[in-house]
């Protein structure tokens, strides 16, 4: 056990430490124009409202209220900090679950082996999810929140279901169960899809995001598997090297 968490968390902590820097480069410019577009698009709103509260004056103003109370991190070194750690925390959990799977399989995993696991998992996680509820850039139109993470888990599941049924089921009525367990949440249907491009940003912009985004997510997969792969292979051979650690 010892041995499988110590490989999912350094797997991890590489691959997480490479996505953030992929993010700052790739992502991060998209974000910072697709904001600039979301204050530009609510101080035309603010406008709007303030004629409107000038031609309605003899009425209360019920028309817009704004707190300021939704938190979220300033810009710069806070900001990155929060991104570094949230990419981290979900490649040290993706490398955990793959390193499970290559636990319960119980055999040797080859590199061409664990990129196949990881193309599965960049699937079931990334792409086949990302057909219904695509990356959305600040200000996008959104369905309602516990919609869309129900969605999504329930792509996320029903795609390893299906994945491993394929890979590993005997009976072809299993492997046909595979391919039906893949189809079915997109043929539900994923809540707000057809709102997903819309906001302030240009759809030229949100697609550009949508793609980079699944770039990123596939070099994620990438560096998640193959030191995966590395690191819990090296430690079955070598199994004295946690001894020292107190396995």
């Amino acid at each position: 056990m010892f041995k499988l968490l110590s490989s999912g968390l350094l797997a991890g902590l590489i691959s997480g430490c490479l996505v953030f820097v992929l993010h700052l480069t790739l992502l991060q410019p998209l974000i910072t124009q697709a904001e600039i577009f979301e204050e530009m698009s609510n101080s035309k709103s603010s406008e709007n409202v303030a004629q409107d509260d000038k031609q309605n004056s003899s009425k209360p103003d019920t028309h817009h209220v704004h707190d300021g109370s939704e938190w979220s991190p300033h810009d710069g070194t806070e900001r990155s900090l929060y991104t570094l750690m949230a990419h981290i925390i979900t490649a040290i959990a993706y490398s955990l679950l793959l390193i499970a799977g290559f636990a319960i399989y119980g055999r040797n995993v080859s590199l061409l082996k664990g990129l196949l696991w990881g193309g599965a998992g960049f699937l079931s996680f990334s792409f086949l999810p990302g057909l219904g509820l695509p990356a959305e850039l600040p200000g996008a139109t959104r369905a309602d929140l516990m919609d869309r993470q129900l969605w999504w888990l329930t792509t996320a599941f029903l795609s390893i279901v299906g994945f491993s049924l394929i890979a590993f089921g005997k009976a072809n009525l299993l492997r046909f169960s595979g391919v039906i367990a893949l189809a079915l949440p997109h043929i539900y249907g994923a809540p707000g899809a057809d709102s997903a491009m819309s906001g302030p940003s240009s759809p030229e912009l949100a697609a550009k995001f949508v793609m980079l985004s699944l770039f990123v997510s596939a070099i994620m997969w990438i560096a998640i598997s193959s030191m995966s792969v590395f690191i819990y292979m090296r430690t079955n051979v070598y199994r004295g090297f946690f001894s020292f650690l107190g396995r």
